[in-house]
């Protein structure tokens, strides 16, 4: 990590961890600016943000920063900074335009701190980072404009869209209804504007009483209001309709529904098999679903309510990855609409969450249901919870791969971690490391006081290693006295040996209290993959021959 002239200096000024820094920031810009004098220092990230070499723009000071950023963007900046030194914020933060090397902008969130104070009580030295946010600022332009072209085309959608007002004492109309009214309910916008009946009045009588008890529901609790329901079109005759709207209490105790209906007698009717489908499923004990392409819930059964503790009213139009738990990788997802597109079926287990977010294990199984034109009309889900089956698969598991005393993982459930390991280090170009930690005299502990203690003994051990490492790294009992420590991710010998020592003063320190002629001590080898092995079999062997000769120099100290 590269910065501008200067960061010798201030670094032991300031008492900065930049190694820690670099660590916390990742791909981040690094700053250092002196408030009273203008000098600033920046890391080449900082400047690869805006396309040029730190080289490029050597020398550099706070005029670097003001050159670049827009000049719309730095009174805000002023603004905030004032903020922070008068002690209004603890960091300061601001997002900014840049100037590109290639001439267009880009966006960086802009966060710093004081990191020192000057006698009298102004601000020094001040430690900031740049965060690259250009993408996530194009997207959201690209919202607002798509906002904005839908609102201009609301008039050319299939329905129409409308504001729904009950006062009151019960009075409801449309203060607002667009043109496409007239296509659903074969009324104009004005007809409806201070009073609703003319709808009402065309709404199948076996229907009127299910959509106005519906309105209520939504009116008093303030729900999402959403309907399919029979009309009697003036020149088209029967049609079903989709309503749905979002309720929004009004100051003067009134309600007002923003919403959008359409004429959906078509999808109704290609709905009617996935209808008879659902009623065969309905009291089954297997959740289900149905979703469109897209994919859309557009159906749940009573199971699927029960299983997940969603209600249907919270997942229909939703997709249904809400239920992900996200346990799975996106190849596992990849590959299972692979198959469901080439095969039209799909079976398999998949981690779901319920609402109150516990993560179940399921089996599943997807269907694809085809139209006329043997195209994907929509998909079917079905499928059971089988936690108590996952709960007893694990159960064994554990018996089989972990040692009876310490709960650690045994040699069988080692051999099969360091496999995955090499596996994937061989696949993605990473390294690991294994230290074979074995106890020096434990036999004497048996011997002197007792199996009973010896056991206390090996699960003091076991906790004192475990406090040395890390949450990530994995500690193993493979033998009576024997440990193995895998440490992913790290491959540096020095690092290693700076674990096994503590590693090594930790069981000492807990051996203290078990008197025994000669002290209880350890002996520990580290094989790093792939210098010294390739797979599970040549690491161990590596380690433990570091180890033996460890041993051996032991074996010849006066101490035995």
């Amino acid at each position: 990590m590269a910065f501008s002239e200067g960061y010798d200096a201030i670094k032991s000024q300031l008492g900065l961890d930049i190694a820690q820094l670099i660590l916390d920031s990742g791909d981040a810009g690094i700053w250092l600016w002196n408030v009273q004098t203008g000098e600033t220092i920046f890391n080449d990230k900082w400047a690869d943000i805006i396309g040029y070499s730190l080289q490029e723009l050597l020398p550099v000071s706070i005029e670097t920063w003001l050159s670049f950023a827009h000049p719309d963007d730095l009174s805000k900046s002023e603004q905030l900074l004032n903020a922070h030194f008068k002690g209004d914020s603890e960091r300061y933060i601001c997002e900014a335009r840049m100037k590109h090397k290639q001439g267009h902008w880009v966006k960086v969130l802009d966060k710093g701190k004081v990191q020192s104070w000057d006698e009298n009580g102004n601000p020094e030295w001040m430690l900031g980072v740049h965060i690259d946010i250009t993408e996530q600022w194009l997207k959201e332009r690209e919202i607002e404009f798509l906002h904005a072209k839908l609102q201009k085309f609301t008039d050319n959608l299939p329905g129409f869209v409308y504001q729904y007002v009950v006062e009151n004492d019960g009075t409801a109309y449309f203060p607002f209804a667009s043109s496409k009214v007239f296509n659903i309910y074969g009324c104009t916008a004005d007809d409806i504007k201070n009073s609703a009946d003319l709808i009402m009045q065309t709404i199948h009588p076996d229907d009127l009483e299910r959509v106005v008890k519906s309105i209520e529901k939504s009116r008093i609790e303030l729900c999402e209001w959403h309907e399919v329901y029979r009309v009697n079109h003036p020149t088209k005759g029967g049609i079903w309709v989709e309503g749905k709207s979002s309720p929004i209490a009004r100051a003067n105790g009134s309600v007002e529904w923003n919403g959008y209906s359409e004429d959906v007698t078509e999808e109704v009717k290609s709905n009617e098999k996935i209808q008879l489908l659902t009623a065969v499923f309905s009291t089954t004990s297997r959740g289900i679903l149905i979703t469109t392409p897209e994919p859309k819930i557009v159906d749940v059964n009573p199971a699927f309510e029960q299983i997940t503790g969603f209600s249907k009213a919270e997942v229909l139009d939703k997709n249904p990855s809400i239920l992900s738990a996200k346990q799975q990788p996106t190849e596992f997802f990849e590959l299972m609409w692979e198959r469901l597109i080439h095969n039209g079926r799909w079976q398999g287990e998949i981690w779901n969450k319920r609402k109150t977010g516990e993560v179940f294990p399921e089996l599943l199984t997807i269907d694809a249901m085809y139209d006329e034109h043997g195209q994907v009309s929509h998909y079917i889900g079905a499928f059971d919870d089988i936690s108590q089956a996952v709960e007893k698969r694990q159960l064994l598991d554990e018996l089989v791969n972990q040692d009876p005393l310490t709960k650690l993982l045994n040699r069988r459930g080692l051999d099969i971690q360091l496999h995955s390991f090499s596996h994937h280090a061989a696949n993605e170009g990473n390294q690991f490391s294994l230290i074979y930690v074995d106890l020096d005299n434990f036999k004497l502990v048996n011997d002197t006081f007792g199996h009973e203690q010896g056991d206390n003994l090996l699960l003091e051990i076991s906790e004192q290693l475990s406090l040395q490492l890390r949450d990530k790294d994995i500690l193993a009992r493979i033998g009576g006295d024997e440990f193995v420590i895998v440490l992913p991710t790290l491959a540096k010998l020095s690092v290693c040996q700076d674990i096994a020592g503590r590693c090594q003063k930790a069981v000492e320190g807990v051996a203290k209290r078990y008197a025994t002629k000669v002290p209880v001590s350890a002996s520990f080898g580290i094989a790093l993959y792939p210098e010294d092995g390739k797979n599970a079999k040549e690491l161990l062997a590596t380690a433990d021959e570091q180890m033996y000769k460890m041993k051996l120099k032991h074996k010849a100290s006066p101490l035995g």
